[in-house]
């Protein structure tokens, strides 16, 4: 009988959205699971991580206190293939807001007392261990997950196709385009595969997803200067850690 692939779902400092999305596939999520053998998943039960040898390993949340960079670096070790998942894990998110915004300031707004408060910068993963492949987005896609997922567990990497979020935005080249109005939309740079769930609710892409590799982005970014002011495009661009990847 063939054994089953040791898989674990790791959260470093996170919100847990993206384990919460996985949640979200409900009866799917579960039948995915009968084909490997979960050791750490703390959202269905909190036990110590397992010792030895683990096929797959996915992680969320940004690596910020002693503990999760010593849980960081313990399950690389023990990982044929470690995959960041969501945009916390992969630039940093929303909360490397805090290193642009200035950290001794913005820690204030939390704590009365400072002292004994660790207030380190935002880092993404990849700044302290090897990272084999990413699943993008705020939250992830879920769907897409089960689609890596298992083209992972057999040791493979995947590709993401290099297309715009564009490409599934109904909006494209209509009245309604954010950019025919004139109005920023990071959309044409950024990585598809969330279905342009933002365009679709009346709000424009902020590039959760980061941007695509056979692209200019600086070049789109002046675009953008014609209709927002510099600072303001600076900001939009600090919301999901883009700032970083120029």
């Amino acid at each position: 009988m063939r054994k089953k692939p040791r898989v674990a779902i790791v959260s470093l400092t996170a919100c847990e959205g993206c384990q919460v999305a996985l949640l979200d596939l409900g009866e799917r999520f579960f039948n995915f699971l009968k084909d490997v053998e979960l050791v750490d998943f703390h959202l269905l039960e909190e036990k110590p991580f397992p010792k030895g040898k683990i096929d797959l390993v996915f992680v969320e949340g940004n690596p910020i206190t002693k503990e999760d960079l010593k849980i960081l670096r313990s399950v690389r070790k023990q990982a044929k293939l470690l995959v960041v998942m969501g945009n916390c894990a992969a630039l940093g998110g929303i909360p490397e807001m805090k290193n642009y915004m200035g950290k001794k300031k913005t820690i204030k707004h939390i704590y009365q007392s400072l002292k004994n408060i660790a207030n380190p910068d935002i880092k993404e993963v990849d700044n302290f261990v090897r990272v084999d492949f990413t699943i993008p987005g705020c939250p992830i896609n879920n769907e897409e997950f089960l689609k890596y997922a298992e083209i992972l567990i057999n040791g493979e990497i995947p590709e993401i196709p290099e297309r715009p979020v564009c490409s599934e935005c109904p909006y494209q080249g209509r009245e309604n385009c954010y950019l025919k109005k004139q109005e920023p939309c990071l959309g044409p740079v950024i990585y598809a595969g969330c279905g342009a769930v933002c365009p679709k609710n009346n709000f424009p892409c902020y590039g959760c997803r980061g941007f695509l590799n056979n692209i200019n982005p600086r070049g789109f970014l002046k675009t953008l200067e014609k209709m927002k002011n510099k600072e303001e495009i600076d900001d939009d661009l600090e919301i999901f850690g883009l700032k970083d990847m120029l």
